[in-house]
């Protein structure tokens, strides 16, 4: 835990969440892109599940984020605006490997789910409490991110030598209330 100033002598108290990550979405590739958050261009965000003890720390230091307890921890997702209200507040995080250098997503692609690594967020008072906001990640255990590759042809079946010619879906869907 650091303490640092922000601009105008703002104090601001650093953590380092480490655990298990899910959901890193934390490149300008794969940012959320949801209604509440456009006016911001969208937010980075990662849920990391750490220890009792981190989980207290954060607490204690002030943080107001939800942290549940789950099965193999305490839980908690953290995020940054793409655009703060103040430069520094928005921005991609940053991400880095385990060496400690930059991310290389040419190399190594998104962040899987059941990655290990630590999550650094900043924890700073406001004019309503204090704000929680994600800094930066370091990817300790990399697990590789997969899409389910499926072919049009492995997901549909061929209907171009069907007898009737018509449709076979319904006008109307089945889970539909006629009116």
């Amino acid at each position: 835990t650091t303490v640092k100033e922000k601009e105008g002598n703002m104090p601001s108290t650093q953590i380092d969440i480490k655990g298990t990550l899910e959901w890193a979405k934390v490149f300008e590739l794969n940012r959320d892109h949801n209604e509440w958050n456009e006016d911001k261009g969208g937010e980075y965000k990662v849920t990391v599940t750490t220890d009792k003890k981190t989980a207290d720390a954060l607490k204690k230091a002030g943080c107001q984020k939800k942290i549940e307890e789950v099965s193999g921890g305490h839980k908690i997702t953290v995020v940054r605006p793409h655009v703060g209200s103040q430069d520094w507040m928005g921005g991609a995080p940053i991400v880095a490997d385990k060496s400690g250098k930059e991310w290389n997503f040419e190399e190594k692609g998104f962040i899987g789910n059941g990655s290990k690594g630590i999550v650094k967020v900043e924890i700073y008072p406001t004019a309503v409490g204090s704000g929680t906001r994600l800094v930066g990640l370091q990817v300790l255990d990399h697990v590789v991110y997969e899409v389910e590759a499926q072919s049009a042809s492995e997901m549909f079946s061929d209907h171009t030598k069907s007898s009737s010619g018509k449709s076979s879906s319904q006008k109307e869907p089945q889970d539909s209330i006629p009116f």
